[in-house]
């Protein structure tokens, strides 16, 4: 019988050596001199453990990377999917300033957490599975992009892709919280955009003349704080607004931006028909409204829970804990899920402080999530 930690805890120096490595290179999603430079490297990894790589191109952001390998014996065409991705929300100047070290059993620096563990933990995963002779039985495929932090614009098409015909994917986010748990729900996000034409006149000679777009925009926002139901899942927030040219002038055009997250994929539907059927109350003002949900919901369905259920039960075995919960952010699952693809979602790492000063991962608990990783892709 493998004794799958043992492998792990035998390369655990090669495992943060590369860690390490990879948060020294920062890669903010803007620049993508540098995401294309971490591409490069990740796409030379892959080669070397004999995966058919493919470097996706872009003018906006990083290029992506994708590899595959054929099934051994050709018993399944059901591929295993495994995603993560190479940007962080940290820029140039914070790995000086911020540092990485080691201290009390974490390793600390921008990006080790979100997620860049993660995509050491893959790399290292399967080079001993491939060392070992315990490469699965089924075809394998890889896609680092390096868009996830804003969305993953440019990467959707090809993480949908990446899905078609996935038994199923296995997203090496970090785990939720300090808990470290898998992520079994995710609301789905949306961003919509209310832009109002009014218009403009002097306010102290001429205000009847003018249409005030501000005093709409700030109607339309009581209407979509009312759309709000915490209780269900349901949150709207206007988080953005500007508006208006002068003191004294009646604003002829305001705009806001309003984030939308729901848990389902009825609620988007409605909440989206609601916004769109807003209509204007201020005589000679208009509403122009835009967006979309750019993440649909990650709905925990008999097949995701299941799979999360194998994962409890493996790590329990293995002696550590691991549980569920559900949030509000988003990650590619959401799309791995909406394409009917059991995910699970936070396997990368554990630790504290994602996007926000301090943050780390747990050392040895990275050692439990490499195990645990290869026993998922040898045994599902």
């Amino acid at each position: 019988m493998t004794d799958w930690l043992d492998l792990a805890n035998s390369k655990k120096n090669e495992l943060f050596e590369l860690i390490e490595m990879l948060v020294r290179i920062e890669t903010p999603t803007s620049d993508k001199a540098a995401n294309d430079r971490i591409s490069m490297i990740a796409a030379d990894l892959l080669r070397s453990l004999g995966g058919e790589v493919t470097v996706h191109p872009q003018i906006e952001f990083g290029d992506h990377v994708t590899a595959s390998w054929a099934a051994s014996n050709g018993s399944t065409d059901k591929h295993a999917l495994i995603v993560g991705h190479l940007d962080t929300v940290w820029p140039h100047g914070t790995l000086e300033r911020m540092g990485y070290y080691e201290e009390d059993g974490r390793m600390y620096g921008p990006g080790v957490l979100d997620m860049k563990a993660g995509i050491a933990t893959t790399i290292i995963g399967l080079r001993v599975l491939q060392d070992n002779d315990l490469w699965p039985d089924r075809p394998i495929k890889v896609l680092f992009n390096t868009d996830e932090e804003v969305g993953s614009p440019s990467s959707r098409p090809l993480v949908e892709e990446s899905a078609v015909n996935a038994e199923y994917a296995l997203i090496m986010e970090p785990g939720q919280a300090g808990a470290g748990a898998l992520k079994t729900q995710r609301k789905g996000l949306g961003e919509f955009r209310i832009s109002v034409e009014g218009k403009a006149s002097h306010a102290g000679a001429f205000p009847e003349r003018g249409a005030s777009a501000i005093h709409e925009l700030a109607l339309r926002i009581i209407e979509l704080q009312g759309m709000n139901d915490w209780a269900n899942g349901i949150t709207v927030n206007t988080g953005l607004i500007s508006g208006g040219s002068a003191r004294n002038t009646i604003p002829a055009s305001a705009d806001a931006t309003i984030d939308v997250r729901v848990r389902t994929n009825e609620q988007a539907a409605r909440i989206e028909t609601e916004i769109r059927s807003m209509k204007p109350e201020i005589a000679g003002t208009t509403l122009t409204i835009s967006g979309s949900f750019h993440r649909p919901p990650m709905e925990r369905t008999p097949e995701l829970a299941e799979l999360a259920e194998k994962l409890i039960d493996w790590s329990n075995d293995f002696g550590f804990e691991l549980t569920e919960e559900s949030t509000g952010g988003g990650s590619d699952a959401n799309l791995t899920a909406a394409m009917g693809v059991p995910s699970a979602d936070g396997l990368g790492s554990k630790g504290l402080n994602p996007h926000a000063e301090g943050e780390n991962i747990e050392i040895g608990e990275q050692v439990n999530r490499l195990a645990l990783f290869m026993k998922a892709l040898h045994s599902l």
